[in-house]
């Protein structure tokens, strides 16, 4: 079993102080619509390209939102707390950033943040569009540069997919078939422009889904059946029908979901044992190193992070609703979740989160697709689908119950559960629960929360805030205050 460390407070202070306030360099961090974000016009070579796909690959820049979920609560501890940070902090917590557009000033400078997120998925597209318009002059002299071409080609295009997926998803309303077409989305950039100012105008949220359709289909007839090496640093054909399963299931096709989960089930179907690395390894950061590791074979595409995802201690925020959701449901029998950080103010954080780097680096690995998230959407489309479980969501359920930190005794009753579970709502909510187990403080649970209108009610500094559930706008991030005025456009 995994111990419980109890951190010198003064010493965690010490390295913690920095967690979010480092900001690793990254591609471009300029105001995407002030000026070209590329205009490396010597990029000629197939070789050129590769390198530059390679230093566009998407960041973990969603995991801001789990301090918007159900799974966080605040505590304002004076004296504790470095109000620097909570203040940095508290507009994603108290939904300001849902009810106004905010500057980047107003957040912590370390990449946790919406227009960070914003800055750098628009990025990571135009710089995607660059290389499919290189790709497209290149006259390739071989057949072995015809597939390299193509290859490069699916890659961008799996990169601009995901990332117009990541930002209508959060500056969007949910995906709504009867809606979606007036519903609207978000600035599109529909093609590489070097010019020194180009305003984007906004599409629908169904145009979006459109063309993120689109890009992953073609993508799919481009890339390698197989990667020749590290798998998990790039848009591989197993990544895009994760994704595409992923897209599906927000656009409520639920055949189509079925179909690109099942088709990457059958080339990779074994989700992350939890419950084996938790009880067979005892040193916290040894652990998370673990769970964290590319290796894993669970893990279909990772990416890096810039804020190191630890702690937001000192700031205030904890999930203590989430450990009590595992103990509640027999996930943490041990209490031994989460590292206790300090006793005196019960500090904690999760332990597979416990991954103390230099402070010169502060840049981890985190999964973006999983084998896990692949049987979850298969699961939750078949019971969708079939109005309640089948034969199908019931094996993909026991799977994923299997793998978690329950204790025998406590899986048998999962599973025995799912029998009882009469209806599509009790499935889905059971379905639910599980998947927020499995991913907690992953950057996960707020999307689950939009897509099924979950309401959640956080207390801040200034009073209580609420999600109601009956609003879609209510989960809809507003643009950051910089694009709108730059941008004529919007």
């Amino acid at each position: 079993m995994l111990k419980t460390y109890k951190i010198n407070h003064r010493f965690s202070r010490y390295i913690m102080a920095g967690v979010f306030l480092v900001l690793v360099t990254m591609p471009s961090c300029t105001k995407f619509l002030e000026e070209p974000v590329d205009n490396r016009t010597l990029i000629t070579t197939i070789p050129d390209m590769e390198k530059t796909l390679n230093q566009i690959h998407p960041y973990s820049d969603h995991h801001f939102t789990d301090i918007m979920s159900d799974d966080y609560i605040f505590r304002d501890l004076a004296g504790h707390n470095v109000e620097d940070a909570v203040q940095q902090l508290l507009p994603i917590f108290e939904y300001s950033i849902i009810k106004q557009s905010l500057p980047a000033t107003r957040f912590l400078t370390s990449g946790f943040n919406p227009v960070t997120a914003f800055r750098r998925y628009y990025n990571d597209i135009i710089n995607a569009l660059l290389i499919i318009k290189k790709a497209d002059e290149y006259k390739p002299n071989s057949p072995e540069e015809v597939n390299a071409i193509a290859v490069i080609k699916g890659k961008a295009m799996g990169i601009r997919a995901y990332c117009n997926y990541m930002l209508v998803n959060l500056f969007a309303k949910q995906y709504n078939p009867a809606t979606a077409d007036a519903d609207e989305g978000i600035p599109f950039v529909e093609a590489y422009s070097g010019a020194p100012v180009t305003p984007y105008k906004k599409v629908s949220v169904k145009k979006i889904y459109d063309v993120i359709e689109q890009d992953l289909l073609k993508a799919l007839t481009l890339v390698n059946d197989t990667e020749a090496g590290n798998p998990q640093f790039t848009f591989s054909k197993e990544a895009i029908l994760a994704l595409l399963a992923r897209v599906y299931l927000n656009k409520k096709d639920w055949d189509n979901c079925l179909k690109y989960s099942t088709q990457l089930l059958q080339r990779r179907n074994v989700p992350l044992n939890v419950g084996q690395l938790r009880s067979s390894i005892i040193d916290y950061a040894q652990y998370s190193n673990s769970y964290f590791n590319p290796g894993n074979p669970a893990y279909i595409m990772m990416a890096s992070n810039t804020y190191q995802l630890m702690a937001y201690f000192w700031m205030g925020m904890y999930p203590y609703p989430a450990a009590q959701l595992m103990r509640d449901n027999g996930a943490d029998d041990a209490n031994n979740y989460v590292i206790i950080t300090s006793a005196l103010f019960r500090d904690f954080v999760p332990q597979k989160l416990m991954i103390f780097q230099a402070a010169t680096t502060r840049s981890g690995n985190m999964p973006l697709l999983t084998v896990d998230e692949v049987l979850f959407n298969r699961a939750e489309a078949d019971i969708e689908k079939n109005n309640g479980l089948t034969d199908l969501s019931k094996a993909d359920l026991t799977l994923l119950i299997k793998n978690q930190n329950f204790s025998t005794a406590t899986a048998n009753s999962k599973i025995a559960q799912l029998s009882t579970l009469a209806t599509r709502k009790a499935a889905i909510d059971f379905l639910l629960l599980i998947k927020r187990i499995r991913f907690s403080s992953e950057g996960m649970r707020w999307f689950d929360m939009r897509r099924h209108n979950i309401p959640v009610t956080h207390v801040g500094r200034s009073g209580t805030y609420k999600i109601d559930g009956t609003k879609p706008a209510d989960y809809v991030i507003q643009l950051p205050t910089e694009e709108i005025t730059r941008n004529p456009g919007l």
